[in-house]
């Protein structure tokens, strides 16, 4: 598959999701079933589909680098994500990530980057906050920093106040989803049965210009053995008795499309309580593959 060159992203909730956008910055150089993400989720429809629970936990990845091709100028890339999620339907979530990656070109020469985000976002997807810093070897190269909120005349008018990298608001109108908003879609569409879900998400990319169209197909339910497949890691057993579906998930940019080929796309284990594994990113000239190497869960208090 080819793709349209990366370019600098800040990241947004799911691990898998927040993996690849993550990696963003680092790297630049079936029929449908009903679609339950043609918009926001109204109250009267959050009390119709029960919303799955994220669990709060902790998970570091390690990257590898998986296929290239001829016109990749990526040789080896080593890495790793530490993911922090926290939070409930009633408090809102809150996203901690940290990525460190050293990059190899075709000269052998490393680039060392580190990535660090914090986002909240509450729990009925009103509500959204974000920052993110970039270092390239050691040196601040980029910061995000602003909130968006919607509108309370109309839920489909998002206004966006940046305060980084400069003063500026805007305004962005249409069906458009937060990232917990969108990861929480995902797997109610899942937990439904639908295999595709298609949706606008909004998650501070671009300097906090940036909206994606994204698509979503979701596979038959994995086998609950499946997991002895994968790696045994500690506190894992815990994902034993959880459901679990094969995902792919293609973002667009909103230009008019000349190919019809996503700019990216990512594949993993989607659980229905929001952890991650098996993840593959494709660039189209290069993949890469993120491997959950430890993951601790932290107690979650019920909603009233």
């Amino acid at each position: 598959m080819k793709h349209k060159p990366a370019s600098p992203l800040r990241i947004f909730s799911g691990a898998g999701i927040t993996l690849f956008l993550l990696l963003k910055p680092v790297l630049a150089e079936g029929a449908p079933a009903q679609d339950l993400a043609s918009h926001p989720p109204a109250p009267q429809q959050q009390a119709t589909v029960q919303s799955p629970r994220l669990a709060p936990h902790r998970a570091v990845y390690e990257l590898t680098l998986g296929d290239t091709g001829a016109g990749s100028n990526v040789t080896d890339i080593r890495g790793q994500l530490v993911y922090d999620f926290q939070g409930s339907a009633c408090q809102g979530y809150t996203l901690n990530t940290r990525l460190v990656t050293e990059v190899f070109d075709r000269d052998g020469k490393p680039q060392l980057n580190d990535i660090r985000t914090e986002s909240w976002e509450d729990g009925e997807g009103k509500r959204f906050r974000f920052s993110t810093s970039q270092y390239s070897n050691s040196k601040l190269t980029e910061s995000t920093k602003g909130t968006a909120h919607r509108a309370a005349h109309n839920q489909d008018t998002i206004i966006v106040d940046l305060e980084k990298p400069k003063r500026s608001s805007l305004t962005l109108n249409g069906k458009i989803f937060f990232p917990a908003q969108h990861s929480t879609t995902a797997l109610k569409a899942a937990l439904a049965g639908q295999n595709r879900l298609q949706a606008d998400v909004y998650d501070g990319s671009e300097k906090g210009a940036k909206v994606y169209e994204t698509t979503t197909i979701i596979g038959a339910p994995l086998e609950l053995s499946a997991n002895a497949e994968l790696p045994a890691i500690k506190n894992a057993k815990l994902l034993d008795s959880v459901p679990s579906w094969p995902v792919v998930m293609s973002y667009y940019d909103q230009a008019p499309k000349k190919d019809g080929l996503p700019t990216y796309e990512i594949s993993f284990r989607m659980y229905s309580n929001g952890v991650s594994r098996k993840l593959r990113l494709d660039y189209g000239t290069f993949s890469l593959d993120g491997e959950l190497s430890s993951i601790e869960f932290f107690e979650q208090k019920p909603c009233p």
